[in-house]
């Protein structure tokens, strides 16, 4: 291998000397770097690719005994937030070309890895940061914008997004027992359960089926037991009894006992209900699994425009005006069972 030597001034031979290096920035890290030795007047050479393996070893054992942080720490906070070399530099305040050598693999001082990995660790700091550049006028509205939503979004789990569905059904559907919820309680994971147990019995079981399948349940269970099952309150619409204010759109998007399927059709939008399978009986009695399955076997085979009809010649649709709640006094006429 040749290369210039600015001493001989000329294209000379190289050989290569391994000499010890015990220490890098104050870190001790006992490792080695080669030298190119110039052949003809044996002084030390450049030569870029030795410096690069050089650069290489020791940056990854400095980081490694100094925990700084690496390029792809870096890469990762702007994946998280999709923001660009730039407009993270903006943010940290840091010089124009920084973000993008440590990204190429240099190595950032003890003082700034740790300022970096503590934004990167607590992810109020960093939009704190954010909110301070944007206020500096560092970042403009719209990547301010970008990141703080993103993070918002990071920061709703799945859980906290059906738990808020829950509480927000429990608060809307929740009333005093009476004759309009057949004198039961709310129970929203009796409700889950008995929806999933339903689907996994039913084919094809839609959400308007749905309504009227966990209204008959209530209506029978109240006709043999003077009490609903579920503690939901229904009304009065063009299909048949529904959920009232038409909350089964919240209820089917409770996805831990089963899966809602938005399905587009020559006739319009289906939506319908599958089962994860994992539904949990143990707080329902015998006597409402007996209710539950009188009415599944009397549906389960019947379309949903039977079902809907069926539902039309019940005195509770019947005798009630449009929009209006059901009262459970019906239900001791049920044509269904008759």
């Amino acid at each position: 291998m040749r290369v210039y030597c600015p001493f001989c001034k000329k294209e000379v031979e190289y050989k290569i000397e391994k000499r010890d290096i015990k220490e890098f920035r104050g870190i001790e890290i006992n490792t080695y770097e080669n030298v190119a030795i110039c052949k003809e007047c044996h002084q030390d050479l450049y030569v870029n690719e030795i410096e690069e393996k050089n650069n290489e070893r020791i940056y990854e054992l400095y980081r490694e005994k100094a925990n700084i942080i690496k390029p792809q720490d870096i890469i990762d906070l702007r994946g998280k937030y999709d923001i660009s070399q730039r407009e993270l530099t903006a943010i940290l305040g840091f010089g124009k070309m920084t973000i993008n050598r440590y990204e190429r693999g240099g190595v950032p001082t003890k003082s700034q890895s740790d300022y970096i990995k503590l934004l990167i660790d607590n992810n109020d700091k960093f939009i704190e940061k954010v909110k301070e550049a944007y206020k500096n006028n560092n970042i403009n509205e719209k990547i301010y914008e970008k990141i703080v939503s993103k993070e918002l979004n990071n920061n709703i789990t799945k859980k906290e997004v059906q738990d808020n569905i829950r509480k927000y059904l429990k608060f809307v559907l929740n009333r005093k027992p009476d004759i309009y919820n057949g004198y039961k309680t709310l129970d929203i994971e009796k409700i889950e359960n008995i929806i999933s147990y339903i689907a996994s019995k039913v084919k094809n079981l839609t959400i308007t089926s749905l309504n009227k399948y966990l209204w008959y349940i209530d209506m029978l269970s109240f006709n043999q037991r003077s009490i609903a099952i579920t503690g939901l309150t229904y009304q009065n619409q063009k299909f048949g009894p529904t959920i009232v204010d038409k909350k089964y759109d919240e209820i089917s998007l409770l996805d831990e006992k089963y899966t809602r399927e938005d399905i587009e059709t020559e006739n319009g939008n289906t939506t319908k209900i599958i089962s994860n399978g994992n539904y949990n009986l143990d707080k329902i009695s015998d006597t409402e699994r007996k209710i539950i399955d009188t009415i599944i076997k009397i549906l389960k085979n019947k379309s949903v425009t039977d079902i809907s009809e069926l539902s039309h010649k019940e005195e509770g649709w019947r005798k009630t005006k449009r929009f209006e709640r059901i009262s459970f006094e019906y239900a001791m006429k049920l044509n269904i069972v008759k």
